[in-house]
């Protein structure tokens, strides 16, 4: 399958056990030099694909340890440091080839070397073959809070293969799993149903289902200031959970946890005419997602202070109304406390 984003001019080809496409699409630059960004488990399983891949084609590997504490300054400044030290200049290219840490921290790296150059997508788990390769934002973590530093830079290809999921455990699977509920719940109610009952999911169904809808939010709006801003709901609550974890929670359950309580609270409200938060207590339950995390209010109201989405002393919050809609709100820090509570409330 291919879709083609033609606001942002980049493909996006999702196959299986190919890297025929992906290939060509090096060939034809045959006379940059590139840069692998990988983790180290990443590059564990796959480093003998990788030299396939990259055979006869001048590159170098970049890898640090797996995990989200790896989308550092740090790390940020020692890729930049490689880059200068091997010359690599605005005609050559980085390969994000991994995850979302991965991705993001590539993306942020391509947007910012020399003011620019070209990346190229190759997501190996679920949630980034969803979410973080395609849409255009990429960044940092700083001081313990999620993407502080970023930029809007989108790649110039996405290559997604979807077997690249047979190395992962059913987690990281349910993970992915999580975000692309999200996505459901913003948009189809019949998505929805489908991923609750089914017994064996069509990867390739799921990825460009998810891909579309999100790609639909993005298309005019690709600087977060209008629709696009409804594909983060559970993030402004599921973000400071997943701080508060310290990581442990990985980003798709904590956008989970951050949705059920949207949905329970937009109940509470008033706002949804059903209590659909019970049915996806028992979808998430399905593939052993978690459905509560336990926090204080006062605490995690510190993290969300730092809420890129924080205009005039007010934030936005996106909350489901049905399984297929979602509204935005703009509220003040007091309005979020009493929704962070109601989503609290009866778990």
């Amino acid at each position: 399958m291919k879709i083609q984003v033609k606001e942002n001019n980049y493909t996006i080809d999702i196959d299986y056990k190919n890297n025929e496409k992906l290939r060509d699409y090096l060939i034809q630059n045959k006379d940059a030099k590139f840069l692998v960004i990988t983790d180290e488990n990443v590059f564990g399983i796959y480093s003998e694909r990788l030299k396939k891949l990259m055979d006869g084609l001048n590159y170098f590997i970049y890898k640090f340890p797996a995990g989200e504490k790896s989308k550092s300054m740090e790390n940020y400044i020692n890729i930049n440091k490689f880059l200068l030290e091997n010359n690599f200049n605005r005609g050559d290219i980085i390969i994000a080839f991994g995850g979302g840490v991965v991705g993001d921290i590539s993306g942020f790296v391509a947007a910012t070397y020399l003011r620019g150059i070209d990346f190229i997508s190759v997501p190996t788990t679920l949630l980034s073959m969803i979410d973080s390769s395609v849409g255009g934002k990429n960044g940092i973590n700083f001081m313990n809070l999620k993407n502080q530093i970023g930029a809007f830079y989108f790649p110039k290809y996405v290559h997604i293969d979807y077997s690249f999921l047979e190395s992962l455990d059913q987690r990281n699977i349910n993970n992915g799993l999580a975000e692309i509920f999200k996505y459901s719940v913003l948009r189809d109610r019949e998505f929805f149903d489908y991923l609750k009952s089914a017994e064996k999911l069509d990867y390739e169904k799921i990825i460009y289902k998810s891909l579309n809808i999100k790609l639909d939010f993005v298309r005019d709006d690709e600087r977060d200031r209008g629709k696009r801003q409804k594909l983060n709901l559970g993030h402004t609550l599921g973000h400071g959970i997943e701080s508060l974890s310290n990581y442990k929670l990985n980003h798709g359950e904590s956008i989970g946890i951050g949705t059920i309580y949207m949905a329970r609270a937009a109940y509470k409200m008033g706002l949804a005419e059903k209590d659909f938060s019970k049915d996806l207590v028992r979808a998430f339950k399905k593939y052993n997602l978690p459905t509560s995390y336990d926090f204080e209010t006062e605490e995690i109201l510190e993290i969300l202070k730092h809420d890129k989405k924080i205009r005039k002393n007010l934030i936005n919050v996106i909350l489901p109304v049905k399984i297929g809609e979602v509204i935005s709100k703009k509220i003040t820090f007091d309005e979020l406390k009493k929704i962070i509570d109601l989503g609290k409330e009866n778990e």
